[in-house]
């Protein structure tokens, strides 16, 4: 969530705050899904982990799936309140409209990639399963932040 740091401090305090905050929970899940999988990093399977670990990161995957549903719809809607708040901003306005549509499109793509991931683990490939989703999902709210959100937040100031 660091590409636009610059940008988030443009907006007003309470919105800033809010922003900011939902871009730490998120850093924070992907962070600790991160530290979960002790093969994240490399191309190792779960072979050398024990049943209590296993067991721990199969239990894992659903509840970052949960959480990362949670906060990323919260944090959508967070963000078209604060767009709509704008004088000269409507739900026709086409920015918005476009804006809105990626984060449909986005959450469209998590539940494809929770299912797939999902998928991996109960095949017994649950490392391959939490590499998948971190890179996947790293990815997903890189390109939305590049694409979307700093070009909106640099305009609350324009």
């Amino acid at each position: 969530m660091a590409i636009h740091d610059q940008a988030i401090r443009k907006l007003a305090s309470a919105d800033y705050l809010l922003i900011e905050e939902e871009h730490a929970r998120l850093d924070r899940l992907l962070h600790d899904l991160r530290d979960t999988c002790c093969n994240l990093d490399n191309l190792l399977n779960c072979e050398g982990c024990g049943n209590e670990k296993l067991a721990s990161c199969r239990g894992r995957l659903p509840s970052f799936a949960h959480d990362i549903i949670d906060l990323t719809s919260k944090h959508f809607y967070h963000e078209e309140s604060i767009m709509l708040s704008r004088p000269h901003v409507t739900e026709e306005y086409e920015y918005f409209r476009v804006h809105h549509q990626a984060h449909v499109d986005l959450m469209q793509k998590l539940y494809a990639l929770l299912g797939e991931c999902s998928s991996l683990d109960g095949q017994g490939s649950s490392a391959e399963g939490f590499r998948q989703f971190y890179k996947r999902l790293s990815g997903l709210l890189e390109e939305h932040d590049r694409c979307f959100d700093d070009p909106f937040i640099q305009s609350t100031k324009a």
